[in-house]
């Protein structure tokens, strides 16, 4: 079939009805006849036809005989001439109750399975009904058929339907055949992010991680990390030394995703130059100076556009026991010490991407016993029951219980959402992850493996 060709399906009893139809004007058209409900549907389900024009006196075949094709009138010859309009000889007066439709329910049954069983938004329904028949009409519409037209038709309005049902039905397969196609990279898109995520924890005495990605669609702007830093002298006992990272990329879909990607490349590509630096025995990159990079680079790249970076960098020194980090307009970081207090690490620096700036780091004591927990945004911009917003405030309200009991916490913090929530799962709408490092006193003799 060639690409501007149709396929048109007409639903009607009357063989007569059906031939005049079929000869209407107009040239690459493939034109399906059915007299009954089921025909049609079998048609339907294998042909996929542009435009369905069904008559309003579509027999019901639990009613009629006619739904057997044996005993159907035999019908004319391709060459007999089409009758003149309204097509067929005037049918005795047939007197209807108003808003009875259940004469009429296999032309409703006919619109309903195609719209809402199978799912067909595609195809271009046009439903032909008598001048009285107001319920049918209105019926069929809300159902979903496309156009109502009242008998007797005028040829070259109903071709003119047609071909306008023709031009919609194209464009609509077009522009699904896009989203199907754009889905399908999307899809591949999310793969790639995931491989993009750490997979395992690297072994270290006393660490315990947990993260929770939840992406709001195929792709993500979220972004996490942990890896554990070349081991250096810079604490004067070249103790290993984690890096835990957290990001948001504003935005959705794929360019937040590529974004994302650039922000995990700039991540690692400074952690590859901190494994330079050791080996030519140079002292490591403070976080600062990686932050003050990382935020160089995305200025180059989206420093004319709307786009921006939150971030959270932290390194956790399990020799010295501290926690050095930076949080460029990221979430409050929530920080527990082994006595059960959290404290909460507001942003102390810009976000990144909009300007060039200088970063300053704070430190904490991170001795074993502690935890730290970072999220994106995500996890409290949506609404609850009532039509307000969780909040950044009440999310926290939640979560830092969670974070004192210092045992399963992601999950205790999901509990607490969905009790917020009435019970059911939030109705996130935005990308949603959260990093949950605990650190234990280590067992007496274990050693520390490198990535």
């Amino acid at each position: 079939m060639a690409a501007d060709d149709i396929t048109l399906l007409i639903a009607a009893p009357s063989p007569l009805t059906r031939e005049a139809l079929r000869r209407l004007s107009g040239t690459g058209r493939t034109v399906l006849r059915a007299a009954t409900l089921a025909e049609a549907l079998e048609l339907h389900a294998a042909r996929r036809p542009h435009v369905v024009i069904i008559d309003a006196d579509l027999p019901n075949p639990a009613s009629h005989g006619g739904a057997h094709p044996a005993s159907r009138p035999a019908e004319p010859s391709p060459t007999s001439p089409p009758p003149p309009p309204p097509y067929d000889a005037p049918p005795p007066p047939v007197v209807r109750q108003p808003g009875h439709l259940a004469d009429r329910s296999p032309v409703l049954d006919l619109v309903r399975a195609i719209r809402a069983e199978r799912g067909d938004e595609d195809v271009f329904l046009i439903v032909l009904t008598e001048p009285e028949d107001h319920d049918l009409r209105n019926e069929a519409l809300a159902l979903g058929a496309n156009d109502a037209l009242r008998l007797p038709l005028e040829p070259p309005e109903l071709d003119a339907r047609v071909a306008v049902g023709a031009r919609q039905a194209r464009m609509a397969r077009r522009l699904r055949s896009y989203s199907d196609r754009l889905s399908r990279e999307m899809a591949r898109v999310a793969e790639l992010q995931m491989r993009l995520l750490p997979s395992s924890s690297p072994y270290l005495p006393g660490l315990h991680v947990e993260s929770l990605y939840r992406p709001s669609g195929d792709a993500s702007g979220d972004y996490f990390d942990y890896f554990l830093l070349p081991q250096h002298t810079g604490n004067g006992t070249g103790g290993p030394v984690l890096r835990v990272v957290i990001a948001d990329v504003s935005g959705h879909g794929a360019r937040a995703a590529f974004l994302m990607s650039i922000v995990r490349t700039l991540v690692r590509a400074q952690n590859d130059g901190a494994a330079a630096r050791q080996a030519d025995g140079m002292p490591p990159q403070p976080l600062t100076e990686t932050v003050h990079r990382i935020n160089r680079h995305l200025v180059d790249i989206i420093g004319g556009e709307p786009d921006f970076v939150t971030l959270f960098a932290g390194d956790i020194d399990f020799f010295t026991g501290t926690l050095e980090y930076v949080n460029a307009g990221h979430c409050p970081a929530l920080l527990r010490d082994g006595a059960g207090g959290v404290d909460r690490l507001p942003s102390n620096a810009p976000l990144l991407g909009f300007f060039s700036a200088d970063f300053t780091a704070e430190r904490r004591p991170f001795p074993p016993g502690s935890q730290l927990l970072l999220f994106t945004d995500g996890l409290h911009d949506w609404t609850v029951h009532g039509g307000a917003r969780l909040g950044p405030e009440r999310f926290l309200e939640l979560t830092e219980p969670c974070l004192r009991a210092g045992r399963d916490v992601l999950a205790a913090m999901e509990a607490a959402l969905q009790d917020a929530a009435g019970g059911a799962p939030p109705p996130f709408r935005d990308d949603v992850t959260a990093l949950w490092i605990r650190r234990d006193a280590p067992i007496a003799g274990e050693f520390v493996k490198q990535d």
